[in-house]
């Protein structure tokens, strides 16, 4: 589980300044980590130039994860953009066949947006580890300053290939 926070604002030249700190309260509830699949770095990119294809957002209908490094999308992606990246690490020890709910909330200049996906790890184990990234798109520089306010992201692994709540 990563809650990443902080007031982020990029121009169209890129830049990526952080601003003031936030304070959050609340409860903390013991977490356990998915066996083989972990969190491994986040931050700001843009979007290639061939423009990655979007996970499933269907229950039950995950997209299956190949046995290669790959990038996927969280929303509809345009080449250019700035986005939001989340990378993981997808070990030989991923339980196979198995679906993954990813929830992603991405605060911006423009409101809160909720995106749960969904992936399913392939049906034999990976030989080595293998490194997915995730974007999700904030828009084009080129309109003007983008406000990254907070993104937060929970992994949940589901009993059985469309068992997720």
């Amino acid at each position: 589980m990563l809650l990443l926070t902080g007031g982020w604002v990029a121009s169209a030249a890129f830049t990526v300044t952080n601003s003031t700190t936030e304070i959050g309260s609340g409860n903390y509830h013991g977490t356990a980590g998915i066996t083989g699949w972990s969190e491994t770095s986040v931050g700001v990119t843009t979007v290639p130039g061939t423009v990655p294809a979007v996970l499933s957002t269907t229950v039950g209908g995950p997209t299956v994860l190949p046995g290669a490094a790959t990038t996927y999308a969280i929303n509809a992606p345009t080449a250019g953009d700035l986005a939001h990246y989340w990378k993981f690490t997808e070990a030989t020890t991923a339980p196979v066949s198995t679906e993954l709910e990813l929830a992603f909330t991405v605060s911006t200049g423009t409101g809160i947006t909720a995106v749960t996906s969904y992936v399913e790890t392939q049906t034999t184990a990976p030989g080595a580890a293998i490194v997915f990234t995730l974007l999700y798109d904030l828009g084009s520089p080129a309109g003007g300053t983008i406000t990254l306010n907070s993104v937060t992201e929970v992994s949940q692994q589901c009993a059985a290939v469309g068992t997720c709540p």
